[in-house]
């Protein structure tokens, strides 16, 4: 559980991913576009979701929303404010997120 804490504060600590800040700077709006086309899930966390997300990596700027982006057996999660993403993590499994969510399927 240690180690699944240290990735997800890794994935949103405020150093930016290598490739995946592309995504940084964008509006969701042209995201959810983008991952449509793709057949991205674009999921926004509910508030028992997010607390256990904070929970597991403290330090989320606020405000903002954060987004589960899931295309097969991986997931990006984006930190979303006033519209347009200020923070994207890299890929992990799915089963990773899962975990710290504690979803079925984990």
């Amino acid at each position: 559980m240690l180690r699944l804490a240290i990735a997800l504060l890794a994935m949103l600590a405020a150093t930016p991913a290598y490739a995946v800040n592309e995504l940084q700077g964008q509006p969701l709006s042209k995201i959810e576009e983008m991952g449509r086309s793709h057949g991205v899930i674009i999921e926004k966390l509910s508030a028992a979701d997010t607390a256990m997300v904070d929970a597991a990596s403290p330090g989320r700027p606020q405000p903002s929303t954060i987004y589960l982006l899931t295309l097969g057996s991986s997931a990006m999660l984006a930190l979303v404010r006033d519209g347009v993403v200020i923070f994207s993590s890299d890929p992990v499994p799915l089963e990773e997120v899962n975990k710290v969510l504690k979803r079925s399927g984990a």
